[in-house]
């Protein structure tokens, strides 16, 4: 099971959502289809790129556990505030 605690979120234009956190368990991919938890509501989203804040050594469409990354996602629900909020496969 992947997860992964949003610990930052902005929005860049024409790019999209942009959440920051570090993946726990397992990688998250580029093309993953992921929930995001917001209590009782989940939301279905999806990973549309992978962006590495500290290694250029990584493969660019993966987010290793354990590593600082960025991710674009689609299907986020608008005016959601994401800092906080967990991204998981299950």
């Amino acid at each position: 099971m992947a997860r992964m605690l949003i610990v930052d979120s902005f929005t860049v234009p024409r790019v999209g959502v942009v959440v920051a956190g570090r993946p726990e368990l397992t990688d998250i991919r580029e093309g993953d289809a992921l929930w995001l938890n917001q209590g009782k509501l989940r939301h279905r989203i999806s990973v549309r790129a992978v962006h590495h804040l500290c290694t250029r050594f990584i493969d660019s469409r993966v987010a290793p556990a354990g590593v600082n990354t960025s991710l674009v996602l689609d299907g986020v629900p608008e005016g959601a505030e994401l800092p906080g909020l967990w991204l998981s496969s299950e």
